[in-house]
């Protein structure tokens, strides 16, 4: 096994965020007409506020604790007894990109931040297998650096989904939930990813 500090020059070395090196694929997405209504309701539950636009101040990353597309992101109708079901934005699977929903509706993806939030899944079983998945860090850090170009959020409000299962906002000030404030204790995507990906954006 590569040591670390080698995997990350070896990442930083090739030249793939620069251009179109990565295009964004539709054929996944969730309906909208019934997601919309369905995610305000949850929003002024949970937030209070009624809506479903979402205006993007932050960015969370993800790894799916599976190594197969996430389809229940796609396809599920509710969760914990709630509508409506999980959905990010983004599932990135090596060098593909799915959007899932557009980054101007609420996802239900982190739970404490979806009103604020772009939310976006790796592909991956665990921390340690999602560092061995290079194409998969190179397209999120592709990703995260064009979100951030076109909605102005700076690199300090890419968040792990670890940071925000914390509540804590003194740690994440965009964190916030009416019915259930507690920590919930994630630990995706990883401390050593989650530095990598911010190498790699700020390599570009």
């Amino acid at each position: 096994m590569k040591p670390r500090w080698l995997l990350l020059f070896l990442l930083l070395a090739a030249p793939v965020l620069a251009g179109d090196a990565f295009t964004i694929r539709t054929d996944r997405a969730r309906s909208l007409e019934a997601w919309k209504p369905q995610i305000a309701a949850y929003s002024q539950r949970h937030y209070g506020e009624s809506t479903w636009e979402l205006e993007p101040t932050c960015i969370v990353l993800h790894y799916t604790a599976g190594t197969r597309f996430p389809w229940n992101l796609v396809n599920s109708r509710s969760f914990a007894g709630e509508k409506p079901g999980l959905a990010s934005h983004y599932v990135i699977d090596g060098a593909a990109i799915w959007e899932i929903l557009p980054p101007t509706v609420r996802s239900r993806g982190a739970y404490g931040i979806n009103h604020r939030a772009v939310n976006i899944e790796m592909v991956a079983a665990n921390a340690a297998d999602l560092s061995r998945r290079a194409a998969t860090l190179r397209a999120c850090a592709w990703l995260v650096k064009r979100l951030m170009t076109e909605y102005s959020i700076p690199l300090q409000k890419v968040y792990s989904h670890q940071d925000v299962s914390s509540m804590d906002r003194r740690r994440v000030p965009e964190v916030l939930d009416r019915v259930n404030p507690d920590p919930y204790g994630k630990s995706d995507p990883g401390a050593q990813n989650m530095k990598t990906i911010k190498a790699l954006i700020r390599s570009e």
